[in-house]
């Protein structure tokens, strides 16, 4: 057997992780690289030609290295710079793409969630500047489309969220449920997930959500 090669490490055949720390950070090595992918992303598939809004139509960009430290390309023909981050959540913030980009790697990674203060240890910021970083993430990049129903094998479950019972005996465990908050969630299996909140915990709400947002010809299964 070959010696692992311990500057490109292999994925173990039992993992289940489908991108793991090594190959993300080595697609994303830093700004430059991260920067770069928004570029190819949003304007250029070749990293050269993209469309240029003054002239109206495809020129050649180029990044011209500035005092500013500007991100943005530049056309060749009429010098209009073109930023990438422009629109995204990634606009005006003083933090580096990499740490960004790292942020949405833990939270797509992550199976029970990231807290801010995790964050805050991670990137050695502020805890305020990790709960923006987190919350944009959450809020703006994660938000799904549900207009297309979920298909395939698809797992349906539903659940109560709220806090612990109270330690008073006059407060029922049926009161205390009533407090809590029914939710509805779907997952395809290696895909897109759908969760929403109901009034009541009753069948005939699981099955509306079920028949609104998975196909009929999907594999259903829940419990």
């Amino acid at each position: 057997m070959p010696p692992a090669n311990r500057k490109n490490p292999a994925r173990a055949k039992s993992s289940q992780s489908l991108y793991s720390l090594h190959e993300f950070l080595a697609e994303f090595p830093g700004d430059d690289a991260c920067l770069e992918w928004l570029w190819r992303e949003r304007h250029s598939t070749d990293g050269e030609h993209a469309h240029c809004p003054k002239c109206d139509q495809t020129r050649s960009f180029k990044r011209y290295a500035t005092k500013q430290q500007r991100q943005s390309w530049t056309c060749t023909a009429c010098g209009h710079h073109t930023h990438p981050t422009a629109g995204t959540i990634f606009e005006k913030s003083s933090r580096p793409l990499s740490d960004w980009f790292y942020v949405m790697y833990l939270v797509s990674s992550s199976r029970c969630g990231v807290a801010a203060k995790h964050v805050e240890r991670e990137l050695g910021c502020n805890y305020k500047t990790a709960r923006r970083m987190l919350n944009k993430v959450r809020t703006e990049l994660m938000r799904q489309d549900y207009n297309t129903p979920l298909s395939g094998e698809v797992e349906v479950d539903e659940t109560y969220m709220g806090g612990k019972p109270h330690a008073y005996p006059k407060h029922s465990r049926q009161e205390h449920m009533d407090r809590k908050t029914p939710v509805w969630a779907a997952v395809e299996r290696k895909g897109r997930i759908v969760a929403t909140s109901m009034r009541f915990n009753r069948g005939g709400e699981v099955w509306d959500n079920v028949h609104t947002h998975v196909l009929p010809s999907s594999m259903l299964f829940t419990d």
